[in-house]
């Protein structure tokens, strides 16, 4: 089955008209799970205004994202007890395939995949942290880092761990987090993706072009959909950069005859990716982590 990879874009001033640290995080945590529930491969944070004013801003969000994207039993050796994390233990859980709370070296399966982080390697390969009572063994000497590993049983009591590529596992596994330091005209004109859409309440009504996205899914491997700001639509976004929405396939209104004013980012986000996951199920297109 080809598998297109799905990013989606967001502004760093998304969580300007917040305020507060739990608040801004509570935001955030909404936009994880929208990522989860509909298997998006790749976020983007782009800067929608002054990139050195929204530095600060961008790598809040990028550190609450990746948190709530690692497994919880990794949380500990890969984030360092920062005050940008203070409430994140008030989010909900992701629950993805890659996020399982078995705990004990019993309970493996022979073949199952789960994410773990190398403490030490020698001679022999490395010790590896799969949230078990203790390190597992992997016969490749690796560096320290987080890595997939697949579980390989020998025998009754012999355990040993195997790198895996993305490519291998055929089903949702997390999303990658992008910090960008173009505005999103520029990263939209030299990064591949070969459908872009834009949404915006000035756009086309989703409606009226259902058929023909659909059927552009079908052809697609990289899609990405932007999303703009509390206060700017994208439209107003790209006129500081001198541009239009014909950088795009699509300029598209997914939520037409809106009752509210406006329509916060995060619920942009769960709003059109419900559609695009209908969009997809419709054109038998599966997004599951792909080939990098």
């Amino acid at each position: 089955m080809r598998v297109p990879r799905f990013s989606i874009a967001i502004p760093a001033s998304m969580i300007s008209d917040v305020p507060g640290l739990q608040l801004k995080t509570y935001k955030i945590g909404q936009v994880a799970r929208a990522l989860a529930i509909y298997c998006v491969n790749e976020v983007i944070i782009y800067p929608d205004q002054d990139y050195g004013k929204q530095r600060e801003d961008m790598k809040f969000i990028s550190q609450v994202l990746c948190y709530m994207e690692t497994p919880q039993y990794l949380r500990k050796k890969l984030f360092p007890l920062s005050p940008l994390l203070k409430y994140v233990g008030t989010l909900p859980p992701l629950n993805t395939p890659h996020h399982p709370t078995h705990r004990r070296i019993a309970e493996l399966q022979n073949e199952e995949i789960r994410e773990g982080v190398v403490v030490s390697h020698d001679n022999n390969g490395s010790l590896v942290d799969i949230g078990m009572e203790r390190p597992l063994r992997s016969s490749e000497r690796l560096t320290k880092g987080r890595r997939t590993f697949r579980v390989r049983k020998y025998g009754d009591k012999e355990l040993r761990l195997e790198l895996v590529d993305s490519s291998e596992i055929y089903e949702y596994w997390g999303y990658k987090v992008v910090e960008s330091s173009q505005p999103i005209g520029q990263f939209i004109r030299e990064r591949s993706h070969d459908l872009h859409i834009l949404t915006s309440r000035l756009g086309s009504r989703i409606g009226d072009l259902i058929t023909e996205i659909e059927g552009r899914l079908k052809k697609s491997r990289k899609i990405l959909i932007a999303f703009g700001s509390p206060k700017e639509g994208l439209k107003e976004i790209l006129a500081r950069e001198g541009l239009d929405q014909s950088i795009a396939d699509y300029f598209l209104n997914t939520v037409p005859s809106q009752g509210t004013l406006s329509i916060r980012t995060e619920e942009a986000i769960h709003a059109t990716l419900a559609i695009t996951n209908l969009l997809i199920h419709n054109a038998d297109v599966r997004f599951i982590r792909p080939t990098s």
